[in-house]
């Protein structure tokens, strides 16, 4: 559907934007999605974005004849697989959708990934007057694939399926939150297959495999699977209907007491060096350039620096003698006189010296200053596979640098408060937080931003509950891949089992 915004747009043939993001479905994929959804006959099938008609030519695979196919596309020049589909070019799939009667059985395609505020004149109206499932228009802040996808929905019969290649947004977008949140009442079953690497040649983002069954049918089953190849990916597709399960009933949130992240720390990225080749160095590295220690601070500055539950001065002893990037060169104005420092900071670009030029390293007062946050209480890695966690520091000294993020504690808190509201942050109260601001990549990480964390709702601590134990078994727990395992751990804490 879309609102009476736009009911002033013209049908007319228009033409595409140059900028328009075609990433092109390889057969095997579209034949895979197909074959998925199925054909019966009288079966009515959609392709809104037909491009270069791969998956007409997959419909052509299963015998679907061309009258039983409806393909539409932005473009106006003609391509040869045309013929497999009653196939109009030159027309807006989004303006045609409302005015169009006609409904389907079957929905497929490969939407254009674009930000709406980059298309021009009609277009981007028409897009930006879409109507999402709480009625109101999805705006120029949403992307096309999203305007794709709410009017494809509202053309199918009931019964209904629909395919698509989506880009991994679908899972973390907030202008897509309305979706995630409606689905369940729409659809009899969802299932979304992942690659591990980008299903598309110079993607890097990742993009996912959506099959919705039984339009305004239910009751709701999900499921969500990870391959590490496509070629398994598309295999998987040929039994994607196997081990559906049910999808329980949303529960209300527990009546816990909670606390803002913001009311209790700050969160921030580590210090920016503008060129860490030059100022991050392992100990092999210090002692080669004669660099005295306190010319240096010690620092962690890789996610995989955050093994343990809490830093101490022993483990970060471990990462250095591991040859670990673990030294920041930050020369004080006593050692900056010392021979061997004055010859480190006189080095040209050519000959391992810093790159002086660099944006962040062009604004400082003095080039070889790296700022770094006062004294952080804990590390926090904004991408991994487990989601944000914690990692208290021991080590007074110790600091990061920006591929990490540090904790700071607003006031000086107990060392119980400290490890508890750092278990509360693997609590399904959190992690239910977290589904609708995590960005996934085709790696498997998933990307969690400042501002996400500073507005999660923490449990508060029980009274007299001894949180230390706890939250080192459920860190380490966390780290073997036993998730589930940690949660319950820090759910039975808060009273949440």
């Amino acid at each position: 559907m879309i609102s009476n915004c736009s009911q002033e747009i013209e049908s007319k043939v228009v033409s595409p934007p140059q900028s328009l993001c075609k990433i092109y479905t390889s057969f095997p994929l579209a034949l895979g999605i197909v074959k998925a959804l199925g054909d019966l006959p009288g079966t009515k099938w959609l392709e809104p974005s037909h491009g270069q008609g791969v998956f007409l030519q997959a419909l052509a695979e299963l015998a679907v004849p061309a009258w039983r196919i409806r393909a539409i596309d932005l473009d106006a020049d003609s391509c040869t697989k045309d013929d497999l589909a009653r196939t109009t070019r030159g027309i807006d799939f989004l303006h045609w959708s409302i005015s169009t009667q006609e409904r389907f059985d079957r929905i497929v395609g490969n939407p254009p990934y674009l930000a709406i505020s980059q298309l021009a004149g009609e277009l981007r109206k028409t897009a930006a007057c879409v109507e999402d499932f709480n009625g109101l228009p999805i705006g120029s802040c949403s992307n096309m694939w999203y305007a794709f996808v709410l009017c494809a929905i509202h053309l199918l019969r009931e019964g209904g399926s629909l395919g698509f290649v989506l880009p991994s947004a679908v899972e973390y977008a907030e202008y897509s939150g309305s979706l995630r949140e409606a689905i369940r009442d729409r659809f009899e079953s969802i299932e979304l297959l992942r690659c591990q690497r980008p299903l598309f040649n110079g993607v890097q983002e990742g993009t996912v495999v959506v099959i919705a069954r039984g339009y305004k049918q239910g009751p709701f089953k999900f499921r969500r699977r990870e391959f590490r190849t496509a070629g398994r990916l598309i295999s998987a597709l040929s039994n994607s209907t196997d081990g559906m399960r049910r999808c329980p009933e949303p529960r209300t949130a527990p009546s816990t007491e909670t606390v803002l992240f913001s009311e209790i720390a700050n969160i921030r990225l580590g210090g920016v060096t503008g060129d860490s080749r030059y100022f991050l160095l392992t100990d092999k590295q210090r002692r080669e350039h004669r660099i005295p220690a306190q010319a240096c601070r010690p620092v962690v500055s890789r996610a995989r620096h955050l093994n343990v539950p809490v830093l101490t001065k022993t483990d970060w002893d471990f990462l250095k003698s591991s040859n670990q990037r673990v030294w920041l060169f930050k020369p004080s104005p006593a050692t900056r006189k010392k021979y061997s420092v004055r010859h480190y900071l006189a080095r040209t670009l050519e000959n391992g010296g810093c790159n002086r030029s660099a944006y962040k390293i062009r604004l400082r007062s003095r080039w070889y200053d790296t700022p770094l946050p006062s004294q952080p209480d804990g590390f926090v890695s904004g991408m991994s596979k487990f989601g944000p966690w914690i990692c208290l520091s021991e080590f007074k000294s110790l600091n990061a640098t920006n591929t990490l993020y540090v904790i700071k504690f607003h006031r000086k808190i107990s060392e119980n408060e400290r490890f508890g509201y750092a278990l509360g942050l693997l609590s399904s109260l959190v992690q239910q937080q977290l589904r609708k601001s995590a960005r996934r990549y085709a790696d498997g990480l998933i990307k969690y931003e400042p501002s996400a964390i500073t507005t999660l709702r923490l449990p508060k601590i029980p009274a007299k509950r001894r949180c230390r134990k706890p939250y080192l078994k459920a860190v380490r727990l966390l780290l073997s891949g036993k998730r589930g395992s940690a949660r319950q751990i820090a759910d039975d804490v808060f009273g949440m089992g």
